[in-house]
Formats: C-alpha cells, structure tokens, sequence
C-alpha cells in the first residue's frame, strides 16, 4: 500500500497521551519500534510489538543511504509481508481485544509511516487504534517539561535502615525512586534478579510517576545517583532544599530492618545463602578504602560467621545483627550525616516510623 492510499484515522496530541500514560494503567499502548529503540528509552505501560526488527532497520537504513528514500520503502514493505506481517497484525489486534472498554494506542519515534501504517492494517481488521502524533520524540518532550515542574513535595528522610522506603509505599500520593530505578541507591542496593532501566527510560517513567501525584507528595532522600540512574539536576537541586521529615530509630532497630529486607527476603524467594553471603564481601570489599582496612575485615570476619551460623542451621540473627550494625555505625551513618550538613532544608517533623507515618498521612488529608 502507497502512502497516498492509507485513510486519515484518529490521531491523539503527544500531550494528552502523556496524561493518559501517566493516569491509565489499563490502556493498550503499542510502540511499534524496533526492539533495540525500545530498549534503549521507553515508556512504562507499553508493549513492543515492533514493525521492522533491529535487523530490518538495519537493511532499510542502508539501502536508503545507497539508494534513497524510494528504494527503502519498498525494502521496508517487502520485509514486512506475509507470514511475518499476519502474525504482527494478529498481536496488535490481540492487545487491543484484551483492553475492549478502553483507548487503545500505537505511536512509533515520530508517528510517522511505521505506526501509520500499523493503524491501517489493525483498522482493516476490525480494530480501532489512536496514533500519537510526534510518536515516541513527543511524548518524551512531554516527559521532561514534567520532570521541570513537579508539584510541590517532602522529603522522607532519616539514617539508612530506619524504613523510608516501607513507610512511603503506605501514603497516598508518593514517588518512589528507588522502586523506579530499580535500585536501593548504595553499595548493597541491586534488585535481586532484576537490571536497572536505561537513563531516558528511568526518566521517562519518573515523569509518568509526577504525573498522577498530588501537592505534598513525597520522596525519599537520595543520592543524587541511584545506581546508575541519575536523578534530573531539576528534580535533585529542589529535594536539596525540599521541607523535611525524619524518621528517628536505634541502631539495632536499623539492623533488623536490613536483616529483613536484605537477607531474609531474598532468601524466602530462592536465593542461596552462599550467594548472598558472596555478594555482601564483594560489596563490602567495593568500599574498603573508605571503611579503612581493618574495619572492613572485622566486618567481612563477622559476615563471615553469621552466615556459617545459617549453614548449621543455627539461630544467626544476632551474629547478622552485629555485621550490620557496625556497617552502619562506621559507613552509613557518616555518610548520612555528612550528605545532611549540605543540604538546608526546613524540618517539619521527626519522630518515630509510626509518628512520621502518621504526620505524612495527615499532611496528604489536609
């Protein structure tokens, strides 16, 4: 099919399909892009289901380079034919059908001829799909004037262990980064068999996140890097000065809560003790000039001992205890405390992790 031949079916503004990416999870949204474009910056809530694969691209890219434009459509047309063709129509149409009460979708990097072409083959089978129009480049140019003015916001601060993370996932309107990164932003803090997401993607989905808060939402303190994730300087310049909530909890009450998430949660879903126990010396041995050599061995030595306490089935927990707690007291606890001195933020609570809960909840019903 020519160009000229396909109909005008309805096109979206990049604009209110960024709103509706950012408010409705239960829409089919199609990025027909190739599997390497998707990879390397999308959307959260879309699927790929590309029209020209990485190899195809490939092909029409080179024989517009030696041919022209002409040459590498009709490449492009001839490769996406046939048995090939039917069965990208058919998981098109598939999505679509599993969203039957919603809008449905589809946009390639400018909304230009992949994705017009796709409406017109799910149009011709029945279907109605939307395209973005400016595809993909649209919407992330909608995502970065949203990551420029975010609605006002709290800090949720306090020393690492004290629960940030676990408290704000039980406000109403919250941001939470490190779930986005997929990291929890130090040394130790790698999801367990998960990667973090590329740059533009961790943007993009930070922005969708913006989107649906409200005013007094919050974050958690950070780094300005999460990982490799780097926080947008005009996201990161505002929670240096961002009003503030401490939670305030005892060392020990702090090394229960890493034991918790860090070894006891990853162990109840499958993951060796040997590993684990392989991953916290490497990662210890990534900061020993900071910890100082002998710091970092006596902490290594006692590691060493609560996990040979696991292995004979014995009761660990209090030889954990005691790895993490030092960990703490001599690394985390300094860094905090100093990334604390440069930042001047105004203090409007400190307290307790149900005090703090409490206080940030009446904040958000305000």
């Amino acid at each position: 099919m020519s160009d000229k031949a396909m109909k005008n079916h309805p096109v979206m503004p990049a604009s209110e399909a960024f709103r509706l990416l950012g408010m409705n999870h239960k829409m089919s949204v199609i990025d027909v892009r190739s599997e390497g474009e998707y990879e390397k910056a999308h959307f959260g809530n879309t699927l790929n289901i590309p029209i020209l694969s990485d190899s195809h691209r490939h092909d029409v890219g080179l024989t517009y380079k030696l041919e022209g434009s002409e040459a590498a459509k009709a490449l492009g047309h001839k490769l996406v034919s046939g048995d090939y063709k039917e069965q990208l129509i058919q998981q098109w149409c598939e999505s679509i059908k599993s969203h039957p009460q919603e809008l449905s979708l589809i946009f390639c990097w400018r909304g230009g001829l992949r994705s017009r072409l796709a409406q017109e083959w799910v149009y011709q089978n029945g279907f109605d799909v939307i395209r973005v129009d400016s595809g993909y480049k649209g919407l992330r140019h909608e995502a970065l004037k949203a990551l420029e003015n975010p609605a006002p916001f709290v800090i949720l601060s306090g020393m690492t262990g004290a629960g940030k993370t676990r408290l704000i996932r039980k406000l109403r309107h919250f941001v939470d980064l490190e779930g986005i990164a997929k990291h929890r932003g130090s040394a130790f803090g790698s999801h367990f068999g998960a990667s973090q997401p590329q740059q533009a993607t961790f943007e993009n989905e930070l922005a969708q996140s913006l989107y649906q808060v409200a005013d007094n939402f919050v974050l958690e303190d950070e780094s300005p890097n999460i990982g490799r994730c780097h926080l947008p300087d005009s996201i990161y310049n505002r929670m240096v000065t961002a009003p503030m909530v401490m939670i305030e909890a005892p060392v020990r009450l702090r090394a229960f809560e890493i034991y918790q998430e860090y070894i006891q949660t990853p162990f109840a879903y499958g993951m060796p003790m040997c590993d684990l126990e392989h991953g916290f010396l490497q990662n210890i041995e990534r900061i020993r000039n900071k910890l100082g050599g002998l710091e970092c061995d006596n902490i290594k030595s006692l590691l060493s001992k609560a996990f040979k306490a696991d292995a004979m089935n014995e009761d660990g927990i209090a030889a954990h205890l005691d790895w993490i707690e030092r960990l703490l007291t001599h690394y985390y606890d300094k860094l905090y405390l100093h990334s604390l001195s440069l930042k001047s933020r105004k203090s409007l609570f400190k307290g307790s992790w149900k005090d703090c809960l409490d206080f940030l909840m009446s904040l958000q019903y305000e």
